[in-house]
């Protein structure tokens, strides 16, 4: 904050003076007092005009996750599923499947949505996952929350409990874990 005047004297000031040099005022007082005054400038890093993603087009995008998720399953128990054919082991706990389910998942969206803010399924649809405020990538925490019920059922459950709580939200978010993440999914051109 640049003084131009002195109040005392009237004489002008230079940018940053902190005492007057024709009567020796001190200004570092007058300075802080006209600082606070003043409000501080909030930048928006919102774009103008945002597109956010349709209940469809996420849905789409999530059935495109659900079978590259469901190959990637398949992949990875294969070796499992030859040991239990091989020793003639049938009896498996039906837990370990939903765990290992679960995990894959998390990784899944986790993992892409880190890196690049989308995944497979957004990217190919032309969606993203922002950060509500700033419309930039979301931090790996706000990812975490926003990724931890996006598996079958649990996001079942997110969604129905979304529908009902933001039924008239203009940024059409549909799962309660994105109010929790703060972020929200664009369309991107």
């Amino acid at each position: 904050m640049s003084l131009k005047i002195c109040e005392k004297c009237g004489a002008e000031i230079g940018k940053d003076e902190e005492f007057c040099p024709s009567c020796g005022t001190d200004l570092k007082d007058r300075k802080q007092m006209n600082m606070s005054n003043t409000k501080p400038e909030m930048k928006e890093n919102k774009p103008s005009e945002v597109e956010f993603a349709d209940l469809g087009w996420r849905f789409l995008a999530w059935i495109i996750d659900f079978l590259v998720i469901s190959a990637i399953y398949l992949f990875l128990l294969i070796p499992y599923y030859l040991w239990r054919i091989i020793l003639r082991y049938w009896f498996v706990i039906g837990v370990s499947y939903y765990l290992i389910w679960y995990l894959i998942c998390l990784l899944y969206f986790l993992i892409l949505e880190s890196i690049l803010g989308q995944t497979l399924g957004k990217l190919l649809l032309g969606l993203k996952t922002v950060d509500e405020e700033t419309f930039e990538k979301p931090s790996f925490i706000q990812n975490l929350k926003n990724c931890c019920l996006k598996c079958w059922f649990t996001c079942l459950i997110d969604f129905i409990i979304g529908v009902k709580k933001n039924s008239d939200d203009p940024q059409k978010r549909k799962r309660i874990m994105q109010n929790v993440s703060h972020t929200v999914v664009i369309k991107i051109t």
